[in-house]
């Protein structure tokens, strides 16, 4: 029974006892009751609130990494990122910690991948506490290089993300990126199997 069916069955209660006869203190304890359901009602509405905000704003995480990317700039990008963030790219580098992510990604987005367009496709959330979630969402990127210089194709990936509030703010502590291998090579494991994200056709820029 929550808090609201709480309060309906106290709230007509007139504290009446036997014979018609009310002591003073059932009386102060029916009213403590009534006073503690009315905090509950409160809190309980205002947890709703929260998570409806907090789902919203872990569904705009993958918004605001292409946001940052899209300015080139490492230290912009980082700020997204825990202080002790654990962050493994596509090429299986894996860089922990603010500083070491930042370097890197200065280093790449004023080098091979300043030219580069990241684009958020589909975004799937799910909650494991209050202020922890796993954020799934697959990427087109396109304008970025080879480390010979050559222009690349566009492509497109899929990133595992854990985000967590920290001080009001939705961090990202752990990601993991990996680029998608299109038809004609999938996983034939794969076959009857639905994938929950969808990838455009290779055809489709992202």
């Amino acid at each position: 029974m929550n808090a609201l069916s709480l309060a309906r069955r106290f709230r007509d209660d007139d504290g009446s006892s036997r014979g018609g006869l009310v002591g003073t203190e059932e009386v102060k304890m029916k009213q403590l009751l009534r006073n503690l359901l009315v905090v509950l009602v409160v809190a309980e509405c205002t947890v709703h609130a929260q998570s409806k905000a907090d789902e919203a704003a872990v569904h705009n995480v993958p918004q605001a990494f292409a946001a940052a990317w899209a300015t080139h700039d490492g230290q912009q990008l980082a700020k997204i990122m825990s202080e002790d963030v654990d962050f493994v790219n596509v090429a299986g580098d894996w860089l922990h910690g603010k500083k070491d992510f930042a370097l890197f990604h200065s280093r790449l987005l004023s080098g091979r991948f300043k030219t580069s367009t990241l684009t958020p496709l589909q975004i799937s959330v799910r909650f494991l506490r209050p202020d922890l979630a796993v954020l799934h969402w697959n990427w087109g990127i396109e304008g970025d290089l080879n480390q010979d210089l050559t222009p690349r194709k566009p492509r497109f990936g899929l990133f595992t993300m854990v985000v967590e509030k920290h001080n009001g703010e939705w961090l990202i502590a752990v990601a993991q990126n990996t680029n998608w291998i299109p038809p004609p090579n999938p996983d034939p494991e794969m076959q009857g199997i639905k994938p929950l994200l969808a990838f455009p056709k290779m055809d489709d820029k992202p």
